[in-house]
């Protein structure tokens, strides 16, 4: 019995809502995709930018060194190197008066979304440092020559990956393709 004024939806209304609704699932899908790559994008740019800076105000300022500390998967933290105790080697608390080795710091936290990782895609960044010498040499913690790749990945693991690979004359920016940073 049909009521005047009302009528059942056709097969063709149906499909249509149905082709409609699937593109616009698929618009979300792809849209949250484009976001988390452009997170990871805009994180690597930001690390490589802040490296460069810290080499560069190694070269060109007054003080012992320049130098990174990943501080977290999420998180690092550009610094001045005071090496209080004059022997060439990071040691976060080492300075007799109470003062740090690092001053002048800038921490920056990437998107909770947003993981780095050293050496593989899989190594946690465990407040691995890096100090830029006097002429923009790369020194581990304890003052050793220190080349390192940092990658920079969604926490999903969606998505490419990026890196950004500290070696003895250069600082460089990629996308890591399985076995190296291009």
């Amino acid at each position: 019995m049909k009521i005047d004024g009302m009528r059942g939806l056709t097969l063709l209304e149906l499909l249509f809502v149905l082709v409609i609704m699937t593109l616009l699932f698929g618009f979300v899908s792809q849209g949250a995709d484009l976001v988390r790559r452009e997170r990871v994008a805009s994180a690597t740019q930001e690390l490589y930018s802040d490296i460069q800076k810290a080499r560069v105000d190694a070269m060109t300022r007054v003080g012992k060194g320049f130098g990174i500390r990943l501080a977290s998967h999420g998180s690092y933290v550009i610094f001045k190197f005071n090496d209080c105790n004059s022997d060439s080697n990071y040691d976060i608390n080492t300075c007799a008066n109470g003062t740090r080795e690092e001053t002048d710091m800038v921490k920056r936290e990437l998107h909770p979304s947003v993981m780095l990782c050293k050496m593989n895609p899989s190594i946690e960044v465990n407040n691995d440092v890096r100090v830029f010498d006097r002429f923009g040499v790369p020194r581990r913690s304890s003052g050793g020559l220190g080349p390192i790749t940092i990658y920079v990945k969604n926490d999903q693991s969606i998505g490419p990956i990026r890196c950004v690979t500290i070696s003895t004359n250069r600082i460089r920016e990629g996308t890591w393709n399985g076995s190296e940073c291009i």
